[in-house]
């Protein structure tokens, strides 16, 4: 009887346990996957922002062009 009594006390301690450790690592998958979406998220923040610089600098390439081709007519004929 008392060995019974030590395995169904056993039994409930492993069943615990399992239940904790399920539930640990079940918040650390949340976690890594709220980790991941941020750093989409970031990345694409960071593209737009290389986007928009890439667009001010053809811009400002494009009014040199023209300011040249203006000031010097002749001597710059861009393509």
């Amino acid at each position: 009887m008392t060995s019974v009594f030590i395995a169904i006390i056993i039994f409930i301690t492993i069943v615990s346990l399992a239940g904790i450790l399920s539930d640990h690592i079940n918040k650390q998958s949340k976690l890594k996957l709220e980790v991941l979406k941020q750093e989409i998220k970031l990345e694409k923040i960071r593209n737009e922002g290389h986007i928009a610089e890439t667009e001010k600098l053809r811009l400002e390439i494009e009014q040199t062009r023209q300011q040249l081709t203006l000031d010097h007519p002749k001597e710059f004929k861009l393509e």
